[in-house]
């Protein structure tokens, strides 16, 4: 990996941990605002955006790191109790922690900027003022001697404290600030990205593997946290190379490991926490002792010296081919490569899994040989069959692997709303608190993608529709401040989102009213109509509620395509809402996979074949005619008191019907859904299947009644039906 790569590599795992480590800091400051007693909260956020500025500086984002810088100094008199975490400070340090996520987020696109905008700096001269700290850029001293007298304070606030376990380290932490400071300026030494291509010997003896592995300890430290195991191991590390520089009698070098690795355990004894700018201090100062463990480059031969064929010579087969992979890279930059992020345990698992596959393989290579020189069949097709059931349960295992890979954390999605929704309150002059629940629940990253575009629609609406401003929260006597609550859960088939507000509420003699102008519905329509039943026409095509068009709504394009959307993907969406206490959205969407395998029932219709999903059957049924009544014009069966929707296969898809005639009996399958319970008549029921299912969406969008293709033994294929819609359909 070249230096630039490395580089890039580093800078993109700073942004992605930076972005994931924000997401939780609104929630524990308002944690800490209403529990003064919670300071854990308010040292994590104040932790957190250290580590961000000190990063951002190590990757030369001056921004990011002002910016940063001056949020610190307010969370820093938080945390120490000298300014009290107001409501508007903390909706102030709250905003400024969105735009910090913004300039990461620019980062990663590349579109940062080198300077604060105005808006920013505005921002930021709010915070120092309701903190009563400097503003940014001011006294901002982020050299190592900075970070030396921090900890000498914390030395010297220790030992006052009359702590006699603190002693010890207080005093290495002062030996640190007298004698090991490194000087602010440090253009001479090396990167740790820059010296890991590097080889390394030590008295002749080849140490590059030992100096490798403690200078990615450095560079891990830029992306991740520096916990007890790394610190532990990078502990370990220097101990060896202290060995080594014993052994090959090298003073110097001696003298440099033993002050770094001293100086590391002052830092890691005191308690503050390792960070990447603390740690830096300690690279510093080993980096040009390793520097010169590296070999010297041959001097370059001039222009007197050098053999004149080497100038004319044609270019080398090698470097055509690096020119080649160049080309290819500049190719290939155009297309942003879509990344997910895996656990590592379900990569084990996937390997173990792919090689217990290889170990069937073999076993079934085996029998194939032994059957060509075998006179008792018999023996060897029960082996077969065993090993058939072994090769069945490790696709299952495979398949759940395979699936779990493309299992992401909600949070991705969910992380991006409370700051739209604050950002979007704020606009409106209005007030808004978002709380997140269930943000680990982990779900196919195509069905967050799906999921994305509806919730964005709703969240807005909240921040539009379903608040009110502060003056009108008041005289209805609750806080100015709204609150919208979003929360994922998964059942056993499905993803739940829930989406709440304690807003104004739905009227809906309003939606009504509103239907009718509209000429969506009647008047009369209208008089029949339940509350629960109007309020369902926020979801008619058109219809809105806005009492002027906005930028952000009132054009009547809104909550349609949202059902419509949710529909799509085989989900449903349902509303409550009461009048002065608020509204809740629920959509409930089914679990998505990339490869989808069900359990299902192979059913004949004619000479096609379908596939009932297990999930929705209640029962399989085998009636006689007689059992098959009229109601209102409508098919019916009545099982055990209870009367089901009697509907045909062959009706339901407009496909030509088996000639049944002479026969007395009919079979049918029991479905449910949350639309309900029907009967659904088949023409034969074969058995149960377990297929491959793929989506028809693309294909067949406008078919609902069918939920994909299902790949069957022999390279047949057989439609997947889905149950849900063909209930929905008997309702219309």
């Amino acid at each position: 990996m070249s230096e630039h790569d490395a580089n890039n590599e580093l800078l993109a795992g700073f942004i992605d941990e930076s972005m994931n480590a924000i997401q939780d800091l609104p929630a524990l400051l308002s944690a800490y605002k209403n529990d003064s007693e919670n300071v854990e909260a308010v040292h994590s956020v104040f932790r957190t955006v250290h580590s961000i500025k000190g990063n951002a500086g190590f990757f030369g984002l001056t921004a990011i790191k002002k910016f940063a810088h001056s949020l610190e100094n307010a969370l820093d008199e938080v945390r120490n109790q000298k300014t009290p975490l107001t409501e508007d400070l903390c909706r102030a340090l709250i905003e400024g922690i969105d735009s910090l996520d913004q300039m990461l987020h620019a980062v990663e696109s590349q579109t940062h900027q080198e300077t604060l905008s105005d808006a920013e700096l505005k921002l930021l001269e709010q915070v120092a003022l309701l903190s009563k700290t400097k503003g940014a850029g001011e006294n901002e001293d982020e050299s190592a001697d900075a970070l030396i007298a921090d900890l000498l304070e914390m030395a010297d606030e220790m030992t006052a404290a009359g702590f006699p376990e603190s002693l010890q380290w207080a005093e290495r932490i002062r030996e640190l600030g007298k004698v090991s400071a490194p000087p602010v300026e440090t253009k001479g030494i090396s990167s740790p990205a820059e010296l890991l291509p590097q080889e390394f010997a030590i008295g002749g003896f080849e140490v590059t593997l030992t100096i490798r592995r403690l200078i990615e300890m450095f560079i891990q430290a830029e992306s991740a946290p520096f916990d007890d195991d790394r610190s532990t191991a990078l502990m370990e590390l220097f101990a060896e190379l202290k060995l080594c520089a014993r052994n090959a009698a090298d003073p110097v070098l001696l003298t440099a490991i033993e002050d770094a690795g001293r100086n590391f355990k002052t830092i890691y004894d005191s308690g503050i926490g390792v960070d990447a700018m603390l740690l830096s201090i300690v690279w510093e100062q080993i980096a040009p002792a390793l520097e010169s463990l590296t070999p010297q480059p041959e001097p370059e031969p001039t222009p007197e010296v050098a053999a004149p064929q080497a100038a004319s010579a044609a270019p080398s087969a090698e470097s055509s081919e690096v020119e080649g992979d160049s080309a290819k890279d500049k190719g290939a930059a155009g297309k942003k490569a879509r990344f997910l992020r895996v656990n590592e345990e379900s990569i084990d698992n996937f390997l173990d899994d792919v090689s217990n596959l290889f170990i069937t393989c073999e076993r079934l290579k085996d029998i194939q040989s032994r059957m060509a020189h075998s006179s008792d069949i018999r023996e060897l097709i029960e082996e077969l069959r065993q090993v058939n059931i072994s090769f069945s349960l490790q696709a299952n295992r495979l398949q759940k692997s395979v699936v779990s890979l493309r299992r992401v954390p909600i949070r991705g999605m969910f992380s991006k709303f409370p700051r739209m929704a604050r950002s979007l309150a704020n606009s409106l002059d209005k007030k808004l608190d978002v709380h997140l629940a269930g943000e680990d629940l982990e779900v196919d990253k195509s069905l967050l993608e799906e999921l994305d575009a509806p919730l964005t629609h709703m969240i807005r609406n909240v921040a539009d529709h379903a608040l009110e401003l502060p003056a009108d929260r008041k005289a209805r006597g609750l806080n100015e401040v709204g609150n919208l609550w979003l929360s994922a859960e998964m059942t056993r088939t499905h993803v739940l989102i829930n989406i709440r507000d304690d807003g104004r509420g739905i009227d809906p003699n309003r939606l009504r009213r509103k239907a009718v102008q509209s000429g969506a519905i009647s008047e009369s329509q209208a008089e029949r109509m339940s509350d629960q039943e109007a309020i369902e026409l926020i979801f008619h095509p058109g219809l809105s509620t806005a009492e002027q068009v906005t930028e952000i709504s009132g054009r009547g394009v809104g909550m349609d395509v949202v059902r419509t959307m949710v529909q799509d993907n085989g989900g449903e969406i349902r509303v409550e809402s009461t009048l002065g206490v608020g509204t809740n959205f629920t959509i409930e969407i089914p679990i998505r996979q990339a490869v989808l395998v069900i359990d299902g029932l192979l059913v004949h219709e004619g000479n096609e074949r379908f596939v009932v999903p297990f999930d929705s059957i209640r029962e399989v049924l085998d009636l006689p005619y007689e059992e098959l009544k009229t109601a209102g014009g409508v098919p019916v069966v009545t099982l055990r008191g209870t009367t089901y929707a009697a509907v045909s296969l062959a009706k339901t898809l407009d496909i030509p019907q088996a000639d049944k005639s002479g026969g007395d009996r009919f079979s049918a399958v029991l479905l449910t859904s949350k639309q309900g319970d029907a009967c659904l008549m088949v023409d034969r029921v074969v058995g149960k299947r377990k297929v491959v299912v793929n989506s028809l969406q693309n294909i067949l969008p406008e078919v609902r009644s069918i939920g994909g293709v299902a790949q069957l033994g022999g390279g047949e294929l057989a439609l997947v039906l889905s149950s849900s819609e063909i209930i929905r359909s008997l309702k219309c």
